[in-house]
């Protein structure tokens, strides 16, 4: 079977997953080393910053997989994207719609409609 190239946007996402892992992990150490030397063990900032290192992890792989082509990165990114609409739509229903629920609601549409295209779809299908 043939390989289908990777297309730009897949290889932006995987980009920005790995990015956001990276700051995350980074943002994480930093915050439970302050947590564990600074304020004299404080547990909230401890656990949070391990949290958020999990978190980091976890984005970084879904970056590596959807640069890979993995399908199952392809679903969970349309399941992220769903999930920030509908959260976006709760928000802005609680408290009106700002410009951050119709920005976050703007870009998972146009994530969620983008990896289910025909050429992202291919890309995902012969990797």
């Amino acid at each position: 079977m043939y390989s289908v190239s990777r297309p730009f946007g897949i290889t932006i996402l995987s980009a920005y997953y790995l990015l956001w892992g990276l700051a995350t992990v980074l943002w994480s150490l930093l915050t439970s080393v302050f947590g564990v030397v600074l304020v004299c063990f404080a547990p909230g900032l401890l656990i949070g910053g391990l949290w958020g290192l999990i978190q980091g992890v976890l984005s970084m792989i879904l970056g590596f997989s959807l640069y890979s082509g993995k399908d199952w990165a392809r679903a969970l990114v349309m399941l992220l994207a769903i999930i920030g609409i509908v959260i976006s739509v709760l928000s802005g229903a609680g408290g009106g719609f700002g410009i951050g629920e119709i920005l976050n609601i703007a870009v998972n549409t146009f994530v969620l409609f983008y990896v289910n295209s025909e050429r992202v779809k291919q890309f995902f299908a012969t990797n």
